[in-house]
């Protein structure tokens, strides 16, 4: 089993719409996938037709002494999501406060799920250490948008793991500007692809579908394909 998982280096980079993306298109690749909300904001399930007001999800059964892995949903045989759950501000810090006092937490879960499917997807949040705790993790990567505000962000970094750029529009110069800085600064972390700007991803959140369920043939779920495929590739080449 691989884990693989994603948080934006700001918020509102598009991190989750990837998870759902990704997730959607390994399965389509004949992987057993199971993607798992990490954010307070508890948007994943909204990729997956789960209503808004489902409350259910790990965290909301943690706090209420149910066992974690009741609160999974499946999509199809292969293709689940283990959704947050609806907690306030205070219900969630507390769920900090337990992840950071039991780091080994979810690398004990990824254990029991190991022999159940071929990669655990992570949408992980900002700034919330305990959250990210999620064990190991052979592909952890970084979301950014070509724009200034990412690149600041990036210069300010120690850190080295892949990054991805994401909502890219070559017609736009400062994009195109900004990405081939990147190529040349980081190119040992940069992805070798792009998911670029695509009217798809967000039709496909209105729909309650990931994009490649949404509009196959769009641009963004041909790149959520390249995606799914990259990671399969890399998977070999790290194992």
């Amino acid at each position: 089993m691989t884990s693989l998982s994603l948080r934006g280096v700001r918020g509102g980079v598009g991190t989750t719409s990837l998870v759902a993306a990704i997730g959607y298109a390994l399965e389509s690749l004949g992987e057993r996938v199971l993607m798992i909300d990490m954010c307070p904001e508890n948007l994943l399930r909204l990729h997956c037709n789960l209503q808004a007001q489902q409350a259910s999800g790990w965290a909301r059964g943690m706090l209420d002494g149910q066992s974690w892995h009741t609160h999974a949903w499946g999509l199809t045989p292969t293709l689940h999501i283990l959704p947050y759950g609806g907690l306030t501000a205070d219900e969630s810090a507390s769920i900090e406060q337990q992840l950071v006092a039991d780091p080994q937490l979810w690398a004990r879960r990824q254990a029991s799920l190991a022999p159940h499917y071929d990669w655990l997807l992570f949408d992980l949040p900002q700034r919330l250490p305990g959250h990210s705790a999620v064990g190991p993790c052979l592909l952890p990567i970084q979301v950014v948008e070509a724009d200034a505000a990412c690149h600041v962000l990036l210069l300010q970094q120690a850190m080295n793991s892949p990054v991805l750029v994401n909502r890219f529009d070559p017609g736009r110069q400062l994009q195109r500007d900004l990405l081939l800085i990147w190529r040349k600064h980081y190119s040992a972390r940069l992805l070798p692809l792009t998911v670029h700007a695509d009217e798809a991803m967000c039709e496909a959140l209105a729909c309650k579908q990931p994009v490649g369920q949404y509009a196959p043939d769009s641009l963004a779920a041909k790149d959520a394909l390249s995606l799914a495929t990259w990671c399969l590739t890399r998977r070999r080449e790290l194992t």
